[in-house]
């Protein structure tokens, strides 16, 4: 890297000190020094390191194409989308769906698209001056509405992570078959293929734009090869016509040969892209976003961890590797927006210092990523892509070792009425000192969170994550409506009820703060848990708060109690109540019936019922 070093004195000792910019000559972070009583030699290995950090800089930042390398990558794009324009119209007009004029209109868009990011870059906004350019052309409003839809759809395709990788590989493929020489991606590579890319698709729908099917020419040569070649075939008794041998013969030009093939297609074996189509199937919509996120979470994971982004390349090997992460992860991976951005040798070297506790994602977590594999990869079969024989999912699943019942420990009545006497619920010294003992209570979702938990047995994302319009009233009860919104799904279809609200929730005013965040026109009763990343949920925000609470209030949790914990209490309490059914208890906790009597002709539980269930469960203080 460019560097420049300098000598400081401080009595009969030299120094020297050097500082590497991070991507710039001009803005130097990283520092180096070095001690010595003899100047010269510190000039020596100042001048020696300044060499080798100009080679490493130089590495880094030489991403520039070859005049061959930018040719051959822009001859391939413009010869595929040709070739792709082509297949396109001919579908459209041999199997047509749409009308001509919706044909035409996407023709256009797509055109008008290409050239428009080509020549103003990747923003998919149309300026004022833009729109008044296009219609000044003659297009109207329904016009604009479509290359304004087109722009949104190319330029998150260009810049999507499954994009960037398609790019990668062919012009990998093109540039090592045209010149035998391997792409550097580095960041600047990234950038001018891009910059081709848009302008050689811009290029290739302009000069296709108005071009005849070629199919016609080609019908239309051989029409005139059989017309001219027709006089040759008729019987004739007259005397050929004599040719003498010092004449020239014109051979006639081959017959053009037209395929009788349909057209192929295939499917981007991306891992990335092939997870986005699972979770775009229309087929797919009953998948909660949360497992939506997951495979998508997962298959970065993957390709990070193996380095492998085409699903065709996985073998069994890379998917037992791919486990052996997972068991060497902290437990708490993924809790932090920044796990995203670290590498596996970051992650790793994160759980080196944990205890052994800490350390090791669950059985159930890992089976659970296998079990998303098997989907991924009967998707792929389904699109003929071709998945390796000898992957076995089921010979690298886990055992798990407690039962399912004794996967959670339940609360006692006397750990809750002991966890409510924190300072959280009985005032606290500030909002930013909550473990502390002082007179200010916060009625948020810290607050209010755990209390809903312990009278109702609800998950913890199904009470953070309520909104304002999910508080209702029915035959008269107040209650809350667990439902997928615009925050959070819910679990399963089974999940989806509706819950009395307890009479104690109404005299600690639960009530009157709905009715707040509706004036205020909050988008959920709890704003401050609303997840800033893809990463986050509802229960992250509390967690850390609630976890120290629970290891405060009960001597340092050591049974390792946790919000789940109120849903074990709340069902095992109930069990205990005779008068309470085995069908109430599942209508209150979102459980599905036994059998499929129980799914199909069963009716929900009135809330009159429910009211009585919900108020059998104790004060928690």
């Amino acid at each position: 890297m460019a560097t420049t070093p300098y000598l400081l004195q401080r009595g009969s000792t030299w120094s020297w000190r050097r500082r590497v910019p991070e991507f710039s000559t001009k803005t130097r972070h990283w520092q180096l020094s070095l001690r010595t009583t003899d100047r010269s030699i510190a000039c020596i290995i100042a001048r020696r390191l300044n060499y080798e950090c100009d080679r490493m800089l130089d590495a880094i930042t030489d991403g520039k194409l070859t005049p061959a390398q930018a040719k051959a990558w822009l001859t391939s794009v413009v010869r595929s989308e040709l070739d792709r324009i082509e297949r396109q119209r001919m579908i459209s007009r041999m199997d047509p769906v749409g009308s001509c004029e919706e044909d035409q209109r996407l023709d256009w868009a797509t055109a008008r698209a290409w050239s428009h990011l080509a020549s103003k870059g990747l923003h998919a906004e149309l300026s004022d001056h833009d729109r008044r350019t296009v219609l000044n052309e003659g297009s109207n409003e329904a016009d604009i509405a479509s290359l304004e839809t087109m722009l949104g759809v190319l330029s998150r395709d260009v810049l999507s992570e499954a994009g960037v990788n398609k790019m990668l590989r062919a012009a990998r493929d093109s540039i090592q078959t045209a010149t035998g020489e391997t792409l550097n991606p580095a960041t600047e590579t990234i950038l001018s293929l891009r910059q081709l890319l848009l302008a050689g698709k811009a290029a290739a729908w302009s000069a296709s734009e108005g071009q005849e099917d070629p199919s016609l020419e080609q019908a239309r040569a051989l029409a005139r090869e059989i017309l001219d070649s027709a006089p040759a075939e008729i019987s004739d008794t007259r005397e050929p016509l004599h040719i003498s041998e010092e004449a020239t013969l014109i051979g006639a030009p081959a017959p053009i040969r037209i395929s009788a093939q349909r057209p192929e297609f295939s499917f981007d074996p991306d891992i990335v892209a092939l997870v986005e189509r699972i979770n775009a199937e229309r087929d797919r919509d009953h998948i909660k976003e949360d497992t939506r996120k997951q495979l998508a979470s997962q298959a970065r994971l993957f390709i990070k961890a193996t380095g492998i982004t085409d699903v065709r390349e996985i073998t069994q090997g890379h998917l037992k590797f791919y486990k052996s992460v997972l068991q060497r992860l902290p437990t708490s991976y993924g809790k932090s927006p920044k796990d995203a951005e670290r590498t596996i040798d970051e992650l790793l070297a994160r759980a080196e210092d944990l205890p052994e506790k800490k350390v090791g994602l669950s059985p159930r977590t890992i089976n659970g990523h296998l079990d998303r594999f098997k989907l991924i990869f009967q998707f792929a079969k389904s699109e003929s892509i071709t998945i390796s024989d000898s992957i076995e999912l089921g010979l690298l699943r886990v055992r798990e070792e407690k039962r399912n019942r004794d996967k959670r420990e339940a609360f006692t009545l006397p750990e809750l009425q002991q966890v409510f006497r924190h300072p959280i619920w009985t005032g606290c010294r500030s909002t930013s000192r909550r473990h502390e003992r002082g007179n200010i209570v916060k009625a948020d979702g810290l607050y209010w969170g755990p209390i809903l938990a312990g009278y109702s047995g609800a998950r913890r994302e199904e009470v953070l994550g309520l909104e304002p319009r999910d508080v209702v009233s029915v035959d008269g009860i107040p209650c809350y409506h667990i439902r997928d919104n615009m925050h959070r799904g819910v679990k399963t279809f089974s999940s989806e009820r509706l819950v009395p609200i307890h009479e104690h929730l109404m005299e600690l005013g639960f009530l009157r703060h709905v009715e707040e965040m509706r004036q205020r026109g909050a988008s959920a009763l709890f704003p401050e848990l609303i997840a800033t990343n893809e990463s986050q949920s509802f229960g992250d925000k509390i967690y850390y708060n609630w976890a120290k609470a629970l290891v405060l209030q009960l001597d340092g949790n050591p049974r390792e109690l946790c919000f789940h914990s109120f849903r074990h209490y709340a069902i095992a309490h109930l069990k205990e109540l005779p008068e309470v059914s085995e069908k109430q208890r599942r209508d209150l906790v979102g459980h599905s019936g036994g059998d499929v009597h129980d799914e199909q002709y069963d009716v929900a539980t009135s809330m009159t019922v429910m009211s009585g269930v919900v108020a059998k469960l104790p004060r928690l203080f």
